[in-house]
């Protein structure tokens, strides 16, 4: 029996997002998922409201948040301290690393959000996400051959900022973690896959389009 995760999600803590804490425990156990990452941007706070409407549920929530480095997102997970944004990717990585958390490089080769191929080749870190729900199949293609050839571990997320869109991409565990340690270990120690393909074509340009309108609405800001 597989135990699957959904390792990048979004709240309305998030100013893109647009799930309510208890719709996204609701939805996630509906779903028959067994864990979930709340990686709103650059603030774990919407992932402690999750583990606090979570209570009483089975549902293990990962404390996260999905930092803005200068070059683009990566993920904080077991990080239960805001990381500044702004910073290169490898200070940001190490910071991570100091809170004892897990940096993955969250939908590589993105336009603007994503660190590059090169970048994430350039850097030290030690997951990344090959299966991302706003990626397309082939950015999601060229992150799994990419974890491959530098031997890293491997996760997927929806990056879901609407509850419809929850469990799109899944982290599949060989073995049931118990704890948010145990959980990022299954991970270092490569013993994950993923589930879900990213966007067709026609669903990527229709999400790009939505990031750029979201871009102009900030002045040209980074989130």
């Amino acid at each position: 029996m597989p135990f699957e995760a959904d390792l990048h999600l979004h709240t309305t803590a998030s100013s893109d997002g647009h799930t309510e804490p208890k719709e996204l425990v609701l939805t996630a156990v509906r779903l028959g998922l067994f864990a979930v990452a709340v990686t709103d941007h650059n603030r774990p706070a919407g992932a402690r409201e999750v583990a606090r409407v979570a209570k009483g549920h089975d549902l293990l929530v990962v404390p996260a948040s999905e930092v803005s480095s200068f070059n683009g997102h990566i993920l904080a997970l077991g990080v239960t301290e805001p990381i500044p944004k702004g910073l290169s990717p490898d200070e940001t990585i190490r910071r991570i690393n100091d809170f004892g958390g897990l940096a993955v490089a969250a939908h590589p080769g993105r336009f603007y959000t994503g660190l590059s191929i090169h970048q994430v080749r350039a850097s030290q870190f030690e997951a990344m996400e090959v299966a991302n729900g706003g990626s397309s199949r082939r950015q999601n293609h060229l992150a799994n051959l990419l974890a491959e050839s530098k031997n890293l571990g491997r996760t997927g997320g929806s990056d879901a900022h609407r509850p419809e869109h929850i469990g799109r991409c899944r982290t599949v565990f060989e073995n049931e973690p118990n704890s948010v340690e145990e959980l990022l270990e299954e991970i270092r120690a490569h013993r994950t896959t993923t589930s879900g393909k990213g966007l067709s074509l026609g669903g990527q340009m229709s999400h790009d389009m939505g990031m750029f309108s979201r871009w102009l609405g900030r002045g040209g800001k980074k989130m």
